[in-house]
């Protein structure tokens, strides 16, 4: 049976991808610099940016609920233009 490769711990590869995120170096000098294939840290690089995490995931959140707090204003906007229309015609038959 082959062997699957070296095993990183969780910390160790949160560290290799802060060093590309945080401090603005390239996937390969992380990569050259802590024995690592690029690709592999790259992978890992996608993973972390698909999963929400603290902040992130509540940042997220609130985006979604302001896009439909959002959307709810803009349609009560409009009922609000749809009833002066309403209430001025029904002034001039008034009349």
């Amino acid at each position: 049976m082959g062997s699957k490769g070296k095993r990183y711990d969780e910390e160790f590869k949160q560290d290799a991808i802060r060093l590309v995120l945080k401090r603005d170096r390239s996937v390969s000098s992380v990569a050259a610099d802590l024995g690592l294939n690029e690709q592999t840290l790259y992978r890992w690089i996608n993973g972390h940016k698909n999963v929400p995490s603290g902040e992130v995931g509540r940042i997220a959140e609130l985006e979604a609920q302001l896009k439909v707090e959002k959307r709810r204003v803009s349609d009560l906007e409009e009922t609000v233009v749809i009833l002066k229309k309403a209430t001025a015609i029904f002034i001039a038959h008034q009349k």
